[in-house]
């Protein structure tokens, strides 16, 4: 058994310094600015302050070295407007102020509906602005990036990952008999020159991506080098017709022997072609490279162009030929890659993390994998009917049943939910009808994609399916995406699906309808009923499993018939011996629902008038709201609930107790168990003690602030064979929980434990994700490590996935809501 991993991270050294070089932003630019943004919009605020994002990313994309851009607003001091690792040349703050330019065109004046006063206000200041006045006020400070306790400056959080960069930039490393060199491709991001497959001749990339990272409570840093592989698009099927894009390709240009630069292309609905993003082609131009071809001649015979244009590959590119290059990066060659690129940053680093293993037994929640694994069809009505709140479900089944192949596969689907709910009784707590439903014109493309189209489109569908009283589930055969181009009726059937009463399950029809399909499809139709796991009831189950769990979730841009809200927040709560799960959202017209009904308020959001003023009232401090009432609940410390959270940039927005910031300065009365924490907003804090409550808190991250890894060598490994093992389970680095779960039966995770991409191109590599589980609050006499795995144990228990899901149940369920939100 393995008892260590070791992340894909490096330990800084202490002392590392580093000059730093500040532009200021000329007070005259931001005065004529700020007066043009509120020509633009008579409800400015200037305490938001200019748009500046989409310059931020102009800059961190076209101006090497930039770490820092400050935001633009009245009473702003804009001294230290922009800070940068590389010393400013006159070529660069030329370029910079060209790049100002182009987004304040981009900003005020191209937009089809842009104001001709603001148009002409923008136009004049674009002729007027000098480079000179950039350059005049610059300054410059040496700063510590790192510091002898293990933690960083803010500056090195950006700063660190660009002196990487340049240690790595334009080296060679081996990597099974193969040497790539290293080139850059963004910022914080390398990859490999294309290497060519000898066979299908298709070509793909290594790529790297850096970043600084820090773990409570301490804050103590790390260095990620994130791996992955990027596949080149090898030619186009048609070299007579252009492909339609349905997303935007980014396409990279290689400018010099060590550097790419990446211009994206996108469908231009104007000139009705794929065409350079315009902003991107004009910073382009502003460097003086090589002249772009047109978009056209690229996308219709991209090998022609593959030794200076690459073009990424996705699965499912219409009108590309498909890469026959697999994913991922093996174990292998993350290893072997992680050890090469120590040797190259050289005294930027020091010793290697490593991660122990976590034993404790008796902690796995027993679940039937199948309804057909009761010993009573029986008992699965009775589970049913708890977790739906009904005793009546109405299953319809949407499709061409005129047509062979897809009367079969309703046919199987039928069969399948027959055969788990078995045969009906009179004494049956739940029953069960099935009508067959002929699809007729409900799957038909739409003309367009504009929302008026689909607005008038959902409203038809709704008017044809009529209202439903009672429970009913939809499965409904729907052709995939790639058969609509525009128009792809998915979202508006849902929506009217959802408006009716109803939930839905699509299927696409195919030639690879197995029964794991099949029953993947049924699964996920349970569990927007509500019947979220399938608990046994005869084992023993861990005492914790006896705890209810919440999850807090954000949804983010959530799309309304007049308006947008930034964020949404909701609340799951999960009961797993009693089957129930709760929903509660301020922003719902019933505030707690059940998960079905969730699934049918999610819908509902887009058609409220009101919807971005709910969302506001509903963020304001949802986990101050919720966190009080929970410790007025569960007032005990045997009356428990355990809270999940998941920590990215979105959720810090709206409790900002939850970074490492904070954490690190919590007074802490014993081992996890602050005395008080911050349950408020970033600008409006609260302090709140949970101590002595029922309440605990555990913090999730599974996203890019969290290191891939690898695990040791085998037994079995030799020196021309470096295998290396599987593992699974908990491992602690620091204070910090890491979270692996059982690799599954599948040759794309046994491959990547023996194979490298070098010698094995074509084969797909998978390594199970990492999460981090940090205990945020915990009460006195608690065992951290108990919490933990109960916490881990819930990615296990999904009813819709034999293999276990990324984050918890209640996060999961939170997660998959977000599919009946409304994106018109």
């Amino acid at each position: 058994m393995n008892h260590k991993i070791y992340p894909l991270a490096y330990k800084l050294s202490p002392k590392q310094t580093c000059t730093l070089y500040y532009l200021g932003f000329p007070a005259s630019w931001k005065t004529t600015l700020l007066n043009i943004a509120r020509k633009k919009n008579p409800k400015f605020k200037d305490e938001y302050g200019l748009p500046t994002n989409a310059l931020k990313k102009l800059v961190d994309s076209w101006m090497e070295g930039i770490i820092a851009l400050a935001p633009l607003k009245m009473g702003s001091h804009d001294e230290r407007w922009i800070t940068s690792c590389y010393e400013y040349s006159e070529k660069n703050i030329h370029a910079l102020c060209s790049i100002i330019k182009t987004w304040v065109k981009a900003t005020y004046v191209t937009p089809s509906k842009a104001d001709p006063i603001v148009k002409k206000l923008a136009k004049e200041f674009c002729d007027t602005m000098n480079w000179e006045e950039l350059a005049a006020v610059q300054s410059t400070d040496e700063v510590c990036l790192t510091l002898e306790n293990g933690t960083v400056s803010e500056a090195a959080y950006q700063a660190i990952p660009l002196l990487a960069i340049n240690r790595l930039l334009g080296k060679k490393i081996a990597l099974s008999g193969q040497t790539l060199r290293l080139c850059y491709a963004a910022k914080n991001q390398l990859i490999s020159d294309p290497i060519t497959d000898m066979k299908s001749h298709h070509q793909y990339s290594f790529v790297f991506d850096l970043s600084v990272q820090t773990t409570p409570p301490e804050r103590k840093a790390l260095l990620l080098c994130q791996m992955s592989i990027r596949r080149w698009i090898p030619d186009n099927y048609n070299k007579e017709r252009t492909p339609f894009l349905t997303n935007a390709i980014n396409s990279y240009i290689k400018i010099s022997e060590d550097k790419y630069c990446q211009v994206p292309i996108i469908y231009g609905y104007t000139a009705k072609q794929p065409i350079w993003k315009e902003q991107d082609k004009e910073c382009y131009n502003i460097w003086g490279y090589e002249q772009l071809p047109s978009v056209e001649a690229v996308v219709k015979n991209p090998a022609a162009y593959a030794k200076k244009i690459l073009l990424p590959y996705k699965n499912g590119m219409a009108g590309f030929a498909t890469s026959k290059i697999g994913t991922g990066v093996s174990v292998v060659d993350k290893a072997s890659l992680y050890r090469a690129v120590s040797a190259l940053l050289g005294d930027m680093i020091c010793e290697q993390p490593e991660a122990e293993r976590v034993m404790l037994r008796g902690q796995k929640l027993k679940k039937y994998y199948s309804p057909q694994d009761y010993e009573d069809s029986e008992d699965f009505r009775n589970w049913v009917s708890r977790c739906t709140e009904t005793d009546q479900i109405t299953f319809e089944l949407y499709g061409l049943w005129k047509d062979a192949s897809q009367q079969r596969l309703l046919k199987q689907i039928e069969t399948k939910i027959k055969q788990d709910f078995g045969d009906e009784k009179d004494t049956s707590s739940l029953k069960v009808r099935y009508v067959c439903k002929e699809v007729g014109s409900l799957a038909d493309s739409m003309p367009d994609d504009n929302l008026q189209t689909q607005i008038t489109r959902c409203g038809e569908i709704a008017v044809l399916l009529g209202d439903t009283d009672g429970v009913t589930a939809c499965i409904f055969i729907l052709p995939g995406q790639e058969n609509y181009g525009v128009g792809d009726p998915k979202s508006v059937l849902r929506n009217a699906f959802a408006r009716t009463g109803r939930v839905v399950q699509f299927v696409t029809p195919g030639e690879d309808a197995n029964q794991n399909k099949i029953e993947n499809a049924v699964y996920d139709l349970y569990r927007q009923l509500g019947v979220v796991t399938l608990l046994d009831p005869k084992h023993k189950q861990p005492d914790l499993a006896h705890t209810p769990c919440m999850g807090m979730h954000l949804c983010t841009q959530v799309q309304g018939i007049s308006n947008k809200a930034r964020f949404l927040p909701l609340y799951i709560t999960v009961d797993l011996t009693e089957g129930k799960t709760r929903v509660h959202c301020d922003a719902f017209s019933n505030r707690t629902v059940s998960y079905r009904e969730a699934c049918i308020e999610m819908a509902q959001l887009f058609w409220k008038s009101d919807l971005e003023q709910r969302c506001v009232d509903a963020s304001r401090t949802p986990a101050k709201q919720k966190l009080i009432e929970l410790k007025n609940r569960y007032d005990t410390l045997e009356n428990g609930v355990l809270v999940f959270v998941q920590s990215d940039g979105n959720t810090r927005a709206v409790w900002g107790g939850i970074s490492d910031k904070e954490i690190g300065g919590y007074a802490m009365i014993g081992e996890y168990c602050p005395s008080q924490i911050n349950v408020g907003t970033p600008q409006s804090p609260y302090l709140l003690s949970l101590a002595d409550s029922g309440v605990r808190i555990i913090r999730i991250r599974s996203n890019q602030e969290v290191p891939d890894y690898f695990t040791e060598l085998s037994v079995k490994a030799t020196d021309d064979n470096l295998q290396h093992s599987s593992t699974s389970g908990i491992f602690k680095y620091e204070d910090v929980y890491w979270g692996i779960h059982m690799k599954p039966n599948d040759n794309r995770y046994t491959w990547s434990f023996r194979e490298s991409k070098i010698n094995y191109p074509l084969h797909p590599f998978a390594e199970k994700d990492m999460i981090e589980l940090y205990p945020l609050q915990l009460q006195p006499g608690d065992d951290a490590a108990s919490w933990i795995f109960y916490a881990n144990a819930l990615r296990d228990i999904s009813i819709q996935y034999n293999q276990s899901t990324v984050l918890p149940l209640p996060l999961h369920l939170a997660k998959a809501l977000e599919e009946y939100l409304f994106n018109a």
